[in-house]
This record gives C-alpha cells, structure tokens and sequence, in this order.
C-alpha cells in the first residue's frame, strides 16, 4: 500500500528543510538523507553510554544512578523499565514493530516522550510528532560485512549490527563522540531489565551475527583511535571477546554501591 504523500497529510509536521535536496544512491537505494544528519555532525564529543535492555542492568541500578550528567541513549522498549534512575539524553528505536500508520505514529510502549532527542532508525521514513528519522541499509547490510559507518565524512543509511545498542553506535560516532561504553546488552535469549522471564526469539545464528558484528565494530572503532567498551556484567560480547570488558565502577571511578 501506498504511503500518502507528505503534503498530503495534515498530521505531519512541515518537512521542509528536513531533506536535503539531491538523492544519492546508498546500498542500492535512491534516497534523501534527512538535513538534520548533516547539522549534527561532529557537534559533540567525549564519552557516552549506549544501554541496552538486558537483565544485567537490573544488577547494576546503584551505579546507573551516576549517569544522570553523562550522555546517554537508550533503545527500544526502556520505557518499560521503571527503575531507570535518570532521563536519558537520547531514545531511538530500530524495530519496525512499534512504528505505526505511515509512520506517524509510535507505539506508547516504544515511545519515551521525556527524551529530549528521540530518534526513529527505520527502512521507511517516519514522521511521528516530536521524532526525528534516519534511514536504515537493508538487512543485508551488515557492519559485518561493511564496517562501521559514522566516523567518516559522510553517513549513508546506517547498516545493521543485528543488535540495537551496536546499529545505534554508528549514530554515536557519527555525532562526535569518541569514547562508547555499553551497558545491559547482554545478548542472551531470555529477559529482560523490565521483565525476567521475558523470553526472545533470538536464534543461534542471530547471536552469531551479532558477535560478528560487535568485533567488527570494535576492531574499525579502535583502528580510528576512539575507545569502544562493554560494561555489561557477564555480557556475551566481552565473555566471547568480540568487545573488552571494563567494569562500570571503574569508568565512573566510583564504588559499586
């Protein structure tokens, strides 16, 4: 079905200047990348942390409330989570499940409407209230395959990492940051932070790919001279050594209570 045209539709919020004006071909798509990728380029640096949803989070509460001055993105369905001692300073979703009507609309369990920069990365473009857009590769590509993207002169539609706290890194860099500590991405297929007994539906292969990637990344990440670190406790990215391991205590120089 057809999505109806921006002019179109009343619901939208006026797009103009939000493109830029000549359509490049990324990955085998004609696309225009939204403007505001472009202004944010480089406008930060230092460190941030990148937080997944993994039950391990759940263990480290006494510390996450050390990060209420730091940058920090959550992903996906954090909302959820009650516990979360601070706002994060930047939300992004990257499932196509939450994204509704035209795009116009993201699902309340998605959404995190105290994040001052939410951002939806997604295959189509979406124009929700208050959320900003940046174009997702296909599924077949992958930082696997063709490296991690952000630290150059331009952005293409991000590649996939197959998880979302790594296809969000790319973000990261991009906007100048060059320290990235990750936190709850456990990479295990059962619970959640917000729910234990959550089960998922990650095959083997997709933990494969996930690994993969997560060296990939952390290989090109370190070659550019920036710093890309797991903090999650038991984490299967730092246990099968796709990404090193730095307790979260010891980059907060703070003790663990």
């Amino acid at each position: 079905m057809r999505r109806p045209a921006i002019e179109e539709n009343r619901a939208l919020r006026s797009f103009n200047g939000l493109l830029n004006d000549d359509p490049k071909d990324y990955w085998g798509m004609k696309i225009q990348m939204p403007a505001w990728v472009d202004k944010v380029h480089n406008t930060k640096t230092g460190r941030c942390f990148i937080l997944g949803t993994g039950p391990s989070l759940v263990t480290q509460l006494p510390l996450l409330s050390h990060l209420k001055e730091e940058e920090t993105w959550t992903c996906n369905r954090m909302r959820k989570w009650g516990d979360l001692p601070f706002v994060p300073t930047h939300h992004v979703v990257t499932e196509p499940g939450p994204i509704g009507a035209w795009g116009l609309f993201v699902n309340p369990i998605y959404d995190f409407p105290a994040v001052p920069n939410r951002i939806a990365v997604m295959w189509w473009e979406v124009n929700a209230p208050d959320w900003l857009w940046c174009p997702k590769a296909p599924d077949d590509v992958q930082v696997r395959w063709q490296g991690t993207w952000g630290m150059g002169d331009y952005l293409p539609p991000v590649p996939t990492a197959w998880a979302s706290p790594l296809t969000v890194t790319q973000l990261a860099l991009w906007i100048g940051f060059t320290e990235i500590y990750l936190l709850g991405v456990d990479t295990t297929q059962t619970g959640q932070a917000f729910d234990p007994k959550y089960g998922r539906t990650q095959k083997a292969r997709n933990i494969t790919s996930i690994l993969e990637c997560a060296a990939r990344m952390a290989s090109d990440i370190t070659r550019a001279g920036r710093k890309f670190v797991d903090c999650t406790p038991g984490g299967r990215l730092n246990q099968e050594g796709a990404v090193s391991y730095i307790p979260l205590e010891e980059v907060l120089e703070v003790s663990d209570g």
